[in-house]
Order: C-alpha cells, then structure tokens, then sequence
C-alpha cells in the first residue's frame, strides 16, 4: 500500500463530500509517482461561490504533512496567466479524484495557457532589473580572478538566467523545483542549450564564463530595465 497515496484518497474523499467542494486534485510528487518518504501530499480544491473552507491549511495525518490550496474556478484561472504563473503545472500534472466538472475545465484552460503564454512586459522588466543589478556582482568577480567567489555567483545567478530564458522564449515558469522538467518546453537555440549545459555541469570557472556569456544574451533580448519603476 502506497501511505502517500492512500493518504490523499482519503482527505480528498473528505473534501469532496462538502457541498461547498465542487472538485479535489491531488498534485505535487504524489500525483506525478515521485514522492519520497518525506514529501508533503498536496491537493488542489475547487469550491463553489459560497464556501466556508479555508484557503488552505496544513495539518499532519498518519505522520505525513498534508496540505490544500481552495479557490473558485474563475480565481484558479486567475492565476494561470499572471508574471509569476506556475500553478497551471500543477493542474496540468493534477490527478482529479472527485470532479464535478472544473477541474476537467480547468486543466483544458491550463493547456490553452501553455500554448499561447506570452512573457509579461512586467515580468520582462523584473529578470531585466535582477540581471542589471547582477552585472556589476559579475564584473567585480571576473576582475578578482577568485575561483571561489565565480563559483559562487555562477550558482547564486543560474535560477534567474533560467528564468530568463523561459521569459524570452514565451514559454511560463514552472515552480522552482519542476524547472529542469519542464525546459524541454523551451525551444534553445544551440548556443543557448551549450551554454546552459556548461553552467550547470562544469567546474567553477568554466561555469562562470558560461554565465557571463548567458547573461549578456538574456540581458539583450529582455531589453534594458527602467529602473525608475518601483
């Protein structure tokens, strides 16, 4: 017996009985196979216009951390076409156990979204203002000469170059831990997926030069940022 899986049948069941609910999802690892001992169970609740549950709430059953996020359908879809989207993953690799029908809805909306997402000019100008204010980091490191502190930015810098390259390839962000599952999704050009390899397998210095080369590139298509926005 899977305890995980188990687990989120159950509370699912649960949930659904409410008259409120009008679909549960399990998401996260559990949905897609790839829970470990220690992973949380996540579910994703539609409710009606009237509900008394709680947007969400965390709570341990039978030792395992379980937690639900509850919206309307219209506030679901809500945030799958925003500057930071990544929940139209989660109802894209969601498993429906109980389903009235939006969560059938939901994830259809979801697969429109991924097809015809276009970055945000708002999105745009923040990885352009991150990677601005990033530069002179990289120019002072690349003088030192410091294996240890370019080995330090190259990490520090590789989530918002990857970030970046989702933006200027239209393509919407995952959350932070499904970003390598889902670059597939970006149509790289050669250059872009050599670089990108060098960054995240090579040794320090190696990785650096990769950086500074990926971040001039990013930097030129998001445009320059207009640092008197707030």
């Amino acid at each position: 017996m899977d305890a995980h899986r188990d687990l989120a049948v159950r509370v699912a069941g649960e949930l659904g009985a409410r008259d409120d609910v009008l679909a549960v999802l399990i998401g996260g690892s559990v949905a897609r196979g790839e829970h470990l001992a220690a992973s949380d169970v996540d579910l994703l609740v539609v409710t009606g216009e009237r509900t008394s549950l709680p947007v969400s709430r965390r709570t341990v059953r039978d030792g395992l951390l379980v937690e639900w996020i509850a919206h309307t359908e219209d506030a679901w879809l809500a945030r799958f076409d925003r500057p930071r989207t990544s929940w139209l993953f989660a109802f894209l690799e969601g498993e429906a156990v109980h389903d009235s029908g939006p969560a059938r809805r939901l994830a259809a909306q979801a697969r429109a979204v991924l097809e015809t997402y276009r970055t945000s000019a708002e999105l745009r100008q923040e990885l352009a203002s991150s990677l601005w204010h990033g530069q002179a980091k990289l120019d002072r490191a690349a003088s030192a000469d410091d294996a240890r502190e370019q080995g330090f930015w190259a990490s520090a810098l590789t989530e918002t170059v990857v970030d970046a390259l989702f933006a200027i390839h239209d393509v919407p962000r995952p959350a932070g831990s499904r970003r390598m599952a889902y670059l597939h999704r970006v149509p790289l050009s050669a250059s872009e997926r050599r670089l990108l390899d060098v960054l995240l397998t090579a040794r320090a210095p190696e990785r650096f030069r990769a950086l500074r080369s990926l971040v001039a590139h990013v930097r030129a298509e998001l445009g320059e940022p207009d640092l008197e926005l707030p």
